[in-house]
């Protein structure tokens, strides 16, 4: 059963292999991923005209990644809000501007741009997935999130949720015009998800009314994951899976391979509930020390490329053996690499490091 839901299932799942006992500097098993799972990568838009989705520099980008056997990409076009409890999103094309923080649209992600985006990975191709995103100012420095959004009142969460709502609703029409294969229709809105199902599941069925591929939900690691009641109206289950290690920084790849094995099962246990596979709709490591300890945590750590790549392998090695584990778009690579990392934003980067020799081998690319 849940290999009908996403294409190319093996006939007969790979057997568990041994973990590598390698340490810092060890080779990566051999072990490829199966046909049909989802080699992705999480796509982000450089926010500058010629720099962005669409543009000449991405489409480069794309053909670097395609050369690494990766198949999709999750493409994440942006919505905004000025404060954490604000009642409207605004920001994107066809929706009206506004003045002050984030005035207008973005100029630099026209509706024009995502949609050449779509066309140029399928004519490499790779999957799309769709998947919207909105940022508040209130984000800067950390002390909200996604997770975090709320309102006041009851009125005031009536009038979001009607925003939202023409936000999902306006990108997923968009995935449709452009031949997208997948849409996400929210990404960590826990207070959201959590406290009002009836809503999600109602979106979800006008998300089918307009666009024909598979829709999902990206669910944060950490209590969200297992308190969404729709995934049962979902095509599969998706994890932003930056689960904790409990491990030394200098941890091998056998410890962390080891210390995946509580994850996994709760995982395995989400998939049986529902009957449904999961796609790591976002995954990712930083290039520091103990960077599987707390993958969202960079502050005071030195840099070590090789946890980095070690990271990488024990995912691949704690699950790549799974059935119903279906697919990864890791976070993240940017539109235009270059220009992103000079402006201090590439700190998921794994491009020309280690990790990078892992994710090629485990893809399928060319060694």
């Amino acid at each position: 059963m849940l290999c009908l839901l996403l294409a190319g299932c093996p006939a007969n799942p790979p057997s568990p292999a041994p973990a590598s006992t390698g340490g810092p500097g060890a080779a990566p098993r051999g072990d490829r991923l199966p046909a049909g799972f989802a080699r992705g990568v999480s796509y982000a838009h450089v926010h500058r005209v010629g720099h962005g989705y669409g543009s000449a520099a991405s489409e480069a980008t794309l053909k670097r990644l395609r050369a690494m056997s990766v198949d999709g990409v999750a493409l994440m076009p942006y919505g905004y809000q000025r404060r954490a409890t604000d009642e409207r999103i605004f920001g994107y094309p066809g929706q009206p501007g506004d003045t002050g923080f984030f005035a207008g649209v973005d100029p630099s992600m026209l509706d024009a741009h995502v949609l050449r985006e779509i066309r140029a990975a399928r004519r490499l191709g790779m999957k799309v997935m769709v998947k919207p995103h909105v940022w508040s100012n209130d984000y800067w420095g950390g002390g909200e999130w996604h997770g975090t959004l709320r309102q006041k009142d009851a009125a005031g969460h009536a009038r979001w949720w009607s925003s939202y709502r023409s936000f999902a609703l306006h990108y997923a029409r968009l995935a449709q015009q452009g031949g997208a294969q997948q849409f996400c229709v929210g990404t960590e809105l826990v207070k959201m998800s959590t406290a009002h199902p009836a809503e999600w599941r109602a979106l979800i069925a006008e998300v089918r009314e307009v666009f024909s591929g598979q829709v999902t939900y990206a669910a944060h690691w950490d209590g969200e994951l297992d308190e969404i009641q729709f995934w049962d109206a979902l095509d599969f289950i998706g994890a932003n899976a930056y689960f904790p290690l409990d491990v030394p920084e200098g941890a091998r790849v056998e410890q962390l391979v080891r210390a995946w094995q509580p994850h996994r099962r709760r995982l395995a246990r989400l998939a049986k509930k529902f009957g449904k596979p999961v796609v790591f709709t976002e995954a990712g490591y930083r290039p520091l020390a103990g960077t599987f300890q707390k993958p969202w945590k960079h502050r005071d750590k030195r840099r070590d490329p090789t946890a980095q790549a070690r990271a990488y392998q024990a995912l691949f090695d704690a699950f790549s053996a799974a059935p119903w584990w279906r697919g990864i778009y890791l976070w993240k690579v940017y539109t235009d690499p270059a220009r992103a990392y000079e402006r201090g934003s590439g700190s998921f980067n794994f491009l020309g490091l280690p990790a990078e020799a892992v994710i090629r081998q485990r893809f399928g690319g060319p060694e």
